[in-house]
C-alpha cells in the first residue's frame, strides 16, 4: 500500500511488468539523485567483471553495498534473451539492484532468486534483466532513458562511489 525510498520519500508504482518482477518506481515529490544510471547499448563481453549496487544487509549499513563478479551468460537457461546470467552470489537485500559493467554502465538489474519445479540452483547464480529489456519497459511507462557505453575500464572504488550515488533503498509496505 506504500512504497518508500531511502526510508524518507514515497514513491508510486508507474510500471509493471509481472513476468520480469520489475515495476517503475517514480516519487511522489521531485528528487534530485546524485547520479543517474546509463543504460548499456548492447551486451557486455562474456566473463567480463561485473558488480551489483544493493542493501545486503536491507538498510543496516546506511548505504549500499557492491557484490563482484562475472557476467556467465548474456541469456537465461531457457535462452532467453531478457536476462543475464551472473556469476555472483548476492543476497536477497541486493535485488532490485543495477548490475554495473567495467566501465560504470548499468548492464541489468539484479532478479530475486527463484527455485520453480524445486530447482535449487549453486549460491553463486543470480540473474538479472538486461539493459535493453529496462529500456523498453521505462520507455512504455514514459521514463526516457540515458543510453551509451562507457569511457574505458574504472577503478573498482570509481564503480563503488557511482553506485552509492544512485542506488536506493525501496521499502514496500503493507
Amino acid at each position: 500500500t506504500k512504497v518508500t525510498l531511502d526510508n524518507d520519500y514515497e514513491a508510486t508504482v508507474i510500471g509493471v511488468d509481472d513476468r520480469l518482477g520489475v515495476a517503475v518506481l517514480r516519487p511522489v515529490d521531485g528528487l534530485s539523485p546524485m547520479a543517474v544510471a546509463t543504460l548499456r547499448d548492447g551486451d557486455a563481453r562474456l566473463q567480463s567483471d561485473v558488480a551489483v549496487s544493493g542493501y545486503s544487509y536491507e538498510g543496516i549499513l546506511g548505504a549500499p553495498t557492491l557484490t563482484f563478479g562475472t557476467l556467465a551468460d548474456i541469456k537465461g537457461l531457457a535462452g532467453d534473451t531478457a536476462f543475464k546470467r551472473l556469476a555472483l552470489t548476492a543476497l536477497p537485500g541486493d535485488v532490485g539492484g543495477p548490475v554495473f559493467d567495467s566501465e560504470g554502465t548499468v548492464l541489468g538489474l539484479l532478479l530475486p532468486k527463484t527455485q520453480a519445479n524445486g530447482q535449487q540452483l549453486p549460491s553463486d547464480v543470480s540473474f538479472a534483466v538486461g539493459a535493453d529489456t529496462l529500456r523498453a519497459l521505462l520507455d512504455q511507462s514514459g521514463v526516457r532513458a540515458t543510453s551509451g557505453n562507457g569511457n574505458g575500464t574504472l577503478a573498482a572504488e570509481n564503480i563503488t562511489r557511482l553506485a552509492a550515488d544512485m542506488t536506493v533503498l525501496v521499502s514496500c509496505w503493507n
